[in-house]
């Protein structure tokens, strides 16, 4: 085992998990995990910042969203729900160029 270097300065993990319609969790994130996984992964695309800044598809969080979806934070620990598209842009801080 070794450490991967350099660790990323932000890694955000995005609930994608989807349950049955009849669960009493409810649905899960699913689709809408996809949509802000997806932005996500361009808004970093489009920074070049593959190595400071990782997009991770996961499936439960612990948390189940009725809108959007839940998305924990590395390292600060937060773990935010009901994040949406629109929202993605606010989770990429501006890196320096």
């Amino acid at each position: 085992m070794r450490d991967a270097l350099p660790a990323p300065r932000l890694h955000l993990l995005v609930c994608a998990n989807r349950r049955e319609a009849s669960s009493p969790l409810g649905n899960g994130c699913g689709e809408r995990g996809d949509a802000v996984y997806d932005e996500l992964k361009r808004g970093v695309a489009a920074r070049a910042a593959f190595a400071s800044i990782w997009v991770t598809k996961t499936h439960c969080l612990g948390v189940c969203p009725k809108t959007g979806a839940t998305v924990a934070i590395y390292p600060t620990g937060r773990v935010l729900t009901d994040v949406d598209v629109a929202d993605a842009e606010t989770l990429l801080p501006l890196l320096p160029s």
